[in-house]
């Protein structure tokens, strides 16, 4: 189907983008923080992909794309890292804003991001040479270092999001990577009989694990685009409002 890509990014935008105008959330008035922070991350983002993307790592099926292009990556890749970023930061806000002290992660989130940080040791050494998986284990545990050298009492709330947003996450990359949810598996390792990708992925240069049809790989690199997008999101708004802005 032509445009189904750019139908899965509309459809992960079209959400959050309704609801920023919430009263108790006003995510839209947060925008001047968001977008400064998304473009930055983004950008970054967008040049690993291009990279990668040449060298054979991943790739896109023209058959579901548009046709449009930059720098050789389907546009529809690259609205991928402003609506997926959206939708996250949007729940990250949401959720601080309803819940505000009733976190369930407020004392246990250095534990959490500590596990974290040793599995992503774990996975960029055991497979060493797997450009995917190994990239974006040693990039999350870098982060998930400074995270807790400095103690960002925002990661309490940004696990809490993570964990929230795992279903729909799974669920829009299963589109990605031909979901077939009647058919396959929960961990389902055969990536050559997952039917009609919109992204492939070179099985040499990830782990083979798949939840549905999309890589568990996945949940790192997403784990990174999205605390890289929650973290410098809650820099700029603490810029934006000072003392006022509320840390819990």
């Amino acid at each position: 189907m032509k445009g189904l890509y750019l139908l899965v990014d509309l459809a992960v935008f079209a959400g959050p983008f309704a609801l920023s105008f919430d009263r108790k959330v006003n995510f839209a008035g947060s925008w001047r923080s968001f977008w400064p922070a998304n473009l930055m991350v983004a950008t970054c983002f967008i040049a690993w992909d291009i990279y990668f993307t040449r060298e054979g790592i991943w790739g896109f099926n023209p058959d579901h794309l548009i046709g449009v292009n930059l720098a050789g990556l389907p546009v529809e890749e690259c609205l991928f890292f402003i609506v997926v970023p959206y939708a996250s930061v949007f729940t990250y806000a949401t959720l601080k804003a309803y819940l505000q002290h009733r976190n369930p992660f407020r004392w246990g989130h250095f534990s959490l991001s500590f596990t974290a940080f040793i599995a992503c040791l774990w996975l960029a050494l055991h497979f060493h040479g797997s450009w995917y998986i190994e990239t974006s284990s040693w990039l999350t545990a870098a982060g998930l270092l400074w995270v807790m050298a400095t103690r960002q009492l925002w990661m309490s709330w940004f696990w809490l999001a993570y964990l929230v947003l795992i279903v729909p996450f799974v669920l829009s990359n299963g589109v990605l990577t031909g979901i077939t949810f009647w058919e396959y598996p929960l961990w389902h390792r055969d990536a050559a009989s997952i039917a009609d990708h919109i992204v492939w992925y070179n099985p040499d240069h990830n782990t083979g694990w798949r939840i549905f049809s999309m890589p568990a790989d996945d949940l790192v690199y997403g784990f990174l685009l999205l605390g890289l997008n929650v973290g410098l999101f809650e820099v700029f708004e603490r810029r934006r409002l000072g003392r006022v802005y509320p840390s819990f």
